[in-house]
């Protein structure tokens, strides 16, 4: 039998001369240059960005060329959501509240539909209904946004389960709703509002931090949600019991390139043993997926894009 062998080369970001030549000025005293020695090559003011804002596992892969082997993480801890329901608590009475946007996950056949109303400190209403008959979304949400004042440019769907088709009729009613799609390219347009996020990645850098939409939206909610920001946590009231239990169970997961990476929803293929999102959580995500569209829509809005634009 043959045998082969492999050596595995690793490369860490510390190694590039543009780094090297800033850590050597340090050493001897002085302001590092930012002189770049290679271009194309990382140079110290990524290198220094990246320690001071990527979590342990980014840095283990996309800094020091290692495979993590920590503990698997939590996108949302279950401590963070205990701090985001605290915050909840304190929000009441304090000041009132203005809607901003509307989340909807369609549910078809058993599944459940769910419609969230969040503003910019945290969730303010919380709709989950059984919807075998599909054609009374479009009234619950009209009838939700008419309760909060929200307009419908700021109801957003999930384009999958029928949500595309839902939106489209709306539309044609005059409700001018938005879609998104959790596979879609990671949206990089600029965020509305406060900047929210302990990690302050800016355009060039977002490509690089997450797999897909879906992964960049919950990413975006673990940022707010982050008790260790600047701002108080996103607050998620208790009483949310299944929201709570949906969020504190999703797996905090980097591919080989660094890049934050969620299960899919569900499996792809009938062969594949990988675990989906259905398996982990014991039913469909629709809660969590409701509040991740709503809170994409608030920070973006509408991100398809226009013709003769850059994407």
């Amino acid at each position: 039998m043959t045998r082969y062998y492999r050596k595995v080369f690793r490369i860490t970001a510390d190694q590039s001369p543009n780094v090297q030549l800033a850590l050597a000025e340090m050493a001897n005293g002085k302001e590092p240059s930012g002189r770049i020695i290679v271009p194309g090559v990382m140079p110290y003011s990524d290198y220094k960005k990246r320690r001071e804002t990527w979590d342990e596992i980014r840095q283990s892969i996309g800094l020091d060329a290692q495979f993590y082997e920590g503990a698997e993480l939590l996108i949302i801890p279950p401590q963070w959501l205990g701090k985001s329901a605290q915050e909840a608590e304190r929000l009441k009475g304090v000041k009132k509240r203005e809607a901003k946007a509307i989340g909807v996950d369609p549910g078809e056949g058993a599944a459940e539909t769910c419609i969230t109303v969040i503003d910019e400190l945290g969730v303010l209403d919380e709709i989950a209904i059984p919807t075998p008959d599909t054609s009374v979304i479009q009234g619950t949400v009209i009838a939700t946004g008419r309760k909060w004042n929200v307009p419908a440019t700021r109801w957003m769907f999930d384009r999958g389960g029928g949500g595309k088709q839902i939106a489209d009729r709306m539309r044609d009613d005059g409700y001018e709703v938005l879609t998104v799609a959790f596979g879609d390219v990671v949206a990089i347009g600029p965020r509305r509002g406060k900047p929210f996020f302990r990690e302050r990645l800016d355009v060039a850098e977002a490509r690089s931090a997450y797999k897909n939409r879906r992964a960049q939206m919950y990413g975006d909610l673990a940022s707010i949600i982050d008790p260790t920001a600047d701002d108080p946590p996103f607050a998620i009231p208790a009483h949310y019991q299944e929201l709570h239990r949906q969020l504190s169970l999703i797996p905090k997961k980097y591919d080989h390139e660094g890049k934050l990476v969620l299960p899919p929803k569900n499996r792809r293929t009938s062969n594949t043993n990988e675990a989906t999102m259905q398996d982990i959580l014991g039913c469909s995500p629709d809660r969590a997926d409701a509040l991740v569209i709503a809170v994409h829509c608030m920070l973006y809005g509408d991100t398809r894009p226009v013709a003769g634009g850059v994407v």
